[in-house]
């Protein structure tokens, strides 16, 4: 069988631009839960949807407690970014420093940005250093400073390494009627990535090989005049050499077992930006040394083609669908996720034996992974979908 690691997760990022869960994994606290939220388009540093919140009476907190645990833990060296806009600022009538908090248990630590600003003044961009403190100096950068109410330089630390959520807020002043902007809450490079990186790996059983793809996501292209863009090269780790990246996915194949580095460096007029690694593993023990065929299906064709068919007019009540069944060169495997998390499927014949393997970090909503079918015998085949510590199972006929 094939065994397989993915050793470097992807750092969480929150850009609030999915169509039909717009604000993903984040929600109202279950205590401070006084704020109302939607969303707007565009943010004009990058022309994608953000998130906004409106400020009621009583404590006011939207938190993400899903996607940035313990990032000191996961995350130690980068930043956490995010984009800020005041649009009210209940009468106020100072600057406003924008904010972002981390929570560990009842404990808050929060980096306040030097920027300011006042009503409509626009986006502002802060990157907040994800750092220990050392002594009784907490971490800041040119961005601004980590604060924190009361606790020693060693309760920080724990939050920053235990943390449990992060929150956000349009709490300004004692009057309920502030509303403000949040977009692009992302962990990545301190030194000035402009795009995050996506890997899925699949795990093939019938080829006795790795596939890596990799695509960059909502890659900022600088069109002004003087400011070209950035351009993107890829090093697959196993001493191919380096690939451009033109736009789109790239994908890349591993026949040996082995642990593989995979670094995207982003370069504008000819300087390194940053580099971003992901490392993943994979081990061919117990491989079978041929193609797995079904030369042991008796049911004649017809008949298997209404049992699909059966199955697929049920698909409905399923917590997967099968796009097209019977399949003959590829399937598409439909699912809907609550919140990101990692998908494995598993292609599996009628002796039990699995044919084909591919997982992937997918956004919450409707998703779909594709499998290759193209060099699997015809017959009849199980998929097992393995998400949120549940297994679906459900029967593909493969026709060609």
């Amino acid at each position: 069988m094939l065994l397989a690691c993915v050793l470097h997760a992807q750092a969480p990022c929150s850009n609030f631009n999915d169509p039909t869960n717009p604000q993903g994994n984040w929600q109202l606290d279950p205590v401070n839960d006084n704020v109302s939220y939607s969303s707007g388009s565009p943010n004009t540093m990058d022309g994608s949807q953000y998130l906004i919140l409106n400020d009621l009476s009583g404590g006011s907190w939207f938190i993400n407690p899903t996607d940035f645990k313990n990032i000191g833990q996961r995350f130690m060296g980068q930043c956490l970014y995010f984009d800020f806009y005041l649009e009210k600022d209940g009468n106020y009538g100072q600057p406003i420093h924008p904010t972002i908090h981390i929570i560990s248990g009842s404990q808050v630590i929060t980096f306040v940005a030097n920027v300011t600003v006042t009503p409509n003044s626009g986006w502002v961009r802060v990157r907040a250093p994800i750092a220990n403190a050392t002594s009784s100096t907490l971490p800041s950068n040119a961005d601004g400073t980590w604060t924190m109410a009361s606790g020693t330089w060693a309760d920080f630390n724990n939050v920053m390494n235990n943390s449990t959520a992060v929150m956000i807020s349009p709490d300004i002043t004692s009057s309920p009627s502030e509303r403000v902007y949040y977009d692009n809450i992302c962990i990545k490079s301190c030194d000035g990535c402009s795009a995050d990186f996506k890997l899925d790996t699949s795990f093939s059983t019938v080829s006795n090989a790795a596939t890596a793809n990799l695509t960059i996501l909502n890659p900022i292209l600088f069109s002004t005049p003087g400011n070209p863009g950035s351009t993107y090269t890829v090093n697959w780790g196993d001493g191919s050499g380096t690939q451009p990246y033109i736009g789109s996915t790239l994908t890349h194949d591993y026949s040996n077992g082995g642990t593989y580095t995979i670094c995207v460096t982003e370069m504008k007029d000819r300087r390194v930006i940053c580099v971003r690694c992901f490392t993943f593993c994979y081990s061919k023990s117990g491989v079978p040394s041929k193609d797995i065929t079904n030369t042991a299906v008796k049911s004649p064709f017809p008949e298997l083609e209404a049992i699909a068919k059966a199955e697929q007019s049920q698909a409905g009540q399923k917590d997967i669908v099968l796009v097209p069944n019977p399949a003959k060169s590829y399937v598409d495997v439909q699912t809907t996720l609550s919140k990101r998390e990692t998908v494995s499927v598993k292609l599996v014949d009628i002796s039990g034996k699995v044919v084909l393997e591919k997982s992937e970090n997918l956004d919450s909503g409707s998703q779909s992974i594709k499998l290759n079918t193209d060099k699997l015998a015809q017959g009849i085949y199980i998929v097992e979908v393995k998400s949120n510590g549940k297994t679906t199972s459900q029967k593909l006929l493969i026709s060609k």
